[in-house]
């Protein structure tokens, strides 16, 4: 990982901050409700696009896609590429399946930091393999997570299933008479 990305953690970002600093930035932080938003605040610490990841707690090792202006707290980390070797997307995928793996539970507070991050071995195919598996996830995503999108697309596709198999099933040969 590192030879590939930057990782940094975020800061502390106390209620009164947030509270006496409202704005428009967003400010994420460990939770995963409210895509991890823990409020919004008149200045960012970031600009792009990044991957970020909850370093504690229940969901340590959860990945998030970022964009635009924005902060995170001290428990989450952020990810930054240097390498045109891998797509963010490609990594986002990968990470989303093996980050948990890396999740230290001793003490009972679940961690992943830094240090475990950088150890994720990340495969780089090459960057149309890469293009061509984020596009079918891509895909697989949207039907998950975005009803206004997939839920249509899925009754759409079931009832083309239907209609294929209603014919397939009722079409006979004509039995012939003599």
């Amino acid at each position: 990982m590192s030879e590939i990305c930057n990782l940094q953690r975020g800061k502390v970002y106390s209620k009164e901050y947030l509270r006496d600093n409202q704005g428009i930035y967003p400010v994420y932080s460990s939770q995963t409700i409210n895509n991890g938003e823990l409020g919004r605040i008149s200045t960012y610490d970031f600009d792009g696009t990044y991957l970020t990841w909850t370093t504690d707690g229940a969901y340590a090792g959860t990945i998030f896609k970022r964009k635009g202006k924005f902060s995170i707290t001290n428990v989450c980390g952020i990810i930054s590429m240097k390498s045109d070797l891998v797509t963010m997307d490609f990594l986002y995928y990968w990470l989303s399946l093996k980050a948990k793996e890396y999740v230290y539970s001793g003490m009972g507070n679940p961690k992943l930091m830094s240090n475990q991050v950088e150890k994720i071995l990340v495969p780089i195919p090459v960057l149309s393999e890469q293009q061509r598996i984020v596009g079918i996830l891509d895909k697989f995503e949207t039907l998950v997570n975005d009803l206004s999108q997939g839920l249509p697309a899925e009754i759409a596709a079931v009832q083309e299933q239907y209609e294929y198999y209603k014919n397939k099933l009722l079409t006979f040969n004509r039995i012939q008479s003599n």
